[in-house]
């Protein structure tokens, strides 16, 4: 007799197929790659922006928002890129380059992905605000990609089960209690494929391999930075009270970095900031 195979195998099976992969245009790929070199090419960047007309749309829009409006509207890449600054304008094309990975047809599909996508938004502001509230001028840079990026393996996983479904290779979705287990245990080891498949730094993809483990590298200030975030984008996420800040204030990641409860709560608030002037809940 046949044995029946597992979700899980069935799961593993479809992420060895190409088309399981979140997928990244040329043009994005360029971009990205741009935007992690240590030195950046802001005339390259520019250029490959003018390229794509939605992100060029996106851009201006963001540039024009209330978050970083000045007193008269930007129309061009260039205005938009002396009004956010160099680091700003990286941030947001990233975060415009994988919002298009959050755009499944499929409605059940669709509810995790806009929760991660909150979750995922969350993180690199939290983890942004943070590495310039401790002043980590090397950090900077790289902290709103780090913290946007940390949880892609989840991406990974719900459009593989997006696949399956639209395959036949299972008739319905598995229970959202055994769904969310599977990316629980699961997520971290396949951002570490799937980064890697995107050919980002090494750090990056370490990032999102380490972020969940018992033992990690300590002196690896930028994984401890998105760690500490992700642990309070949680807590906010999850309701809880201000006794969970102290937890996370006494947490070995919270002590790496110096901050204290209060910078905690501080970050909280600027990341609240952030999702009410745009609408993430």
């Amino acid at each position: 007799m046949k044995k029946e195979k597992s979700i899980i195998d069935i799961l593993k099976s479809q992420m060895e197929k190409e088309d399981s992969l979140p997928v990244l245009s040329e043009n994005s790929l360029k971009l990205q790659n741009e935007i992690v070199k240590r030195d950046p090419n802001f005339k390259k960047i520019a250029m490959l922006i003018k390229l794509d007309p939605s992100l060029t749309s996106y851009v201006l829009k963001m540039a024009n928002s209330s978050y970083y409006r000045g007193l008269e509207q930007v129309s061009t890449i260039k205005e938009a890129m002396i009004r956010l600054g160099r680091i700003e304008l990286c941030n947001i094309i990233v975060q415009a380059v994988h919002k298009n990975n959050f755009q499944s047809s499929d409605p059940f599909i669709r509810k995790f992905q806009k929760a991660l996508l909150n979750h995922s938004l969350s993180c690199a502001v939290g983890s942004f605000w943070t590495a310039k509230y401790l002043e980590l001028e090397d950090l900077i840079p790289k902290s709103f990609i780090a913290g946007l990026l940390h949880d892609m393996g989840k991406l990974y996983l719900l459009t593989a089960f997006e696949k399956m479904k639209a395959g036949k290779l299972i008739k319905n979705y598995p229970a959202n209690s055994l769904i969310e287990e599977i990316i629980a245990k699961l997520h971290a080891e396949q951002g570490f494929e799937l980064l890697s498949h995107w050919n980002l730094p090494e750090s990056l993809c370490k990032i999102a391999g380490d972020h969940h483990k018992d033992k990690f590298d300590q002196t690896d200030v930028l994984l401890v930075l998105v760690r500490c975030v992700d642990q309070v984008c949680n807590k906010m996420e999850q309701g809880n009270k201000e006794e969970d800040t102290a937890r996370i204030a006494s947490s070995m990641e919270a002590d790496i970095l110096g901050i204290s409860e209060i910078g905690l709560a501080e970050m909280e608030i600027a990341i609240e900031d952030y999702q009410a002037k745009f609408n993430m809940n």
